[in-house]
């Protein structure tokens, strides 16, 4: 019986205050640690090519076209960098998470509104949904959903000098905010961790 009451208590159970801190320092060192050793190992890959400036690349880098995608796409630099960032950065935070709060983390769910219930749906159609990068959540319930980072590794320097100012960023954030009502929406970069507040 105490075992089945535990269960229940747990699938519901949202992450404290000190939980949460600990998830947003995790997942700000993991993008930053993400950012330095991808542009680094990048330059040394086999197809890859040294920055002028050795650290990180410049516009006309950014902008250079690598290859050409399944859908005949242009894939650029500044592309490819920041899914090989998202990936060594979803690794990074997998490993980083402690155990106890696994199961209120989830990396890419796809989420679709329904008005009806005044609620969301995870899902797998892509059209009209949502895909936040990383989304915490009450424990095993994706739907509950407490917080919601965005990942930006800004390869352009405008882009790197305000984030937020990246086209489409502003948007996407505050279409997350109606994930649920006290969802909080937070950016972040290289450079750091910025609470979106809404337009």
């Amino acid at each position: 019986m105490a075992e089945t009451v535990q269960g229940l208590l747990t699938v519901e159970r949202l992450l404290t205050e000190a939980e949460f801190a600990e998830v947003q320092a995790v997942v700000e060192q993991c993008v930053a640690q993400a950012h330095a050793d991808v542009n680094e190992a990048y330059q040394k890959q086999k197809g890859g090519f040294k920055f002028e400036n050795g650290k990180f690349p410049s516009d006309a880098e950014c902008g250079r076209t690598l290859r050409i995608d399944e859908q005949g796409e242009k894939v650029t630099l500044a592309q490819e960098l920041g899914l090989l960032k998202h990936a060594a950065a979803f690794a990074c935070i997998r490993d980083r998470l402690p155990r106890t709060i696994r199961g209120n983390f989830s990396t890419e769910p796809r989420y679709k509104g329904e008005p009806e219930i005044n609620g969301v749906v995870l899902t797998n159609n892509k059209a009209n949904s949502l895909k936040p990068d990383l989304v915490v959540h009450a424990t095993r319930n994706a739907t509950n959903v407490q917080c919601v980072y965005e990942l930006k590794f800004p390869c352009y320097e405008r882009h790197r000098l305000d984030p937020m100012r990246s086209p489409g960023v502003e948007a996407q954030l505050d279409s997350y905010k109606h994930l649920s009502k006290s969802c909080r929406v937070l950016l972040v970069t290289p450079t750091g961790l910025k609470p979106y507040e809404g337009k």
